[in-house]
Order: structure tokens, then C-alpha cells, then sequence
């Protein structure tokens, strides 16, 4: 399951031209920027996409604010440079522009 599904991420990706995702796992929403091995060890991340400058939050602390500019889940999301997620706890992304 885990390789089709980087399989389809990739393919995903080349078509449309971004490498921008945003991942859903049961409790996080992540965004960053998909990294693509390209000849260094690719079968390293069989289990894992890997991604730069990922920002992670919790989905249960999302506020209700709808206005425009809303900041309110802003102190609750981390950055982190790299991150590894592991593709089984994936159950939604979007490759988003």
C-alpha cells in the first residue's frame, strides 16, 4: 500500500507542477513542501513521505473564527525544517498550488 501510494503522490506532483501537499492523518492537518529523493536512497522512504518546511496542527484545537485573516489556531501549529510521516497513518492529502 505504502508504495502505490508515493507512487501516486509523485504522479500526482509531476502532472500538476507543485510540490506543495497537505496531509491529513486522524489528529493533524500538515502542509510543507514534498521532498523527492532523486537518486539518493529512494527505497529509504518506502514508509515515509518526507517533507521541508512542514507546519503541523492539531485538528481537534482548530477554532470556528471565520473571518477574514483569522490567526486563532496560529500558536497552536509547529514548524519543523524536515519531517517524516508515515504513509500507513495518511488518510487524506492534497497537492495544492
Amino acid at each position: 500500500m505504502s508504495k502505490k501510494l508515493l507512487k501516486t503522490i509523485d504522479k500526482i506532483i509531476d502532472s500538476s507542477g507543485s510540490n506543495k501537499i497537505t496531509v491529513f492523518t486522524s489528529h493533524l492537518k500538515i502542509d510543507g513542501i514534498v521532498f523527492k529523493a532523486e537518486g539518493r536512497c529512494e527505497e529509504c522512504n518506502d514508509d515515509y513521505l518526507t517533507l521541508e518546511n512542514a507546519l503541523i496542527c492539531r485538528l481537534n484545537d482548530y477554532c470556528a473564527c471565520d473571518d477574514d485573516g483569522c490567526e486563532c489556531d496560529d500558536y497552536i501549529c509547529f514548524r519543523y525544517d524536515w519531517l517524516n510521516i508515515n504513509i500507513e497513518d495518511i488518510v487524506a492529502f492534497s497537492i495544492v498550488q
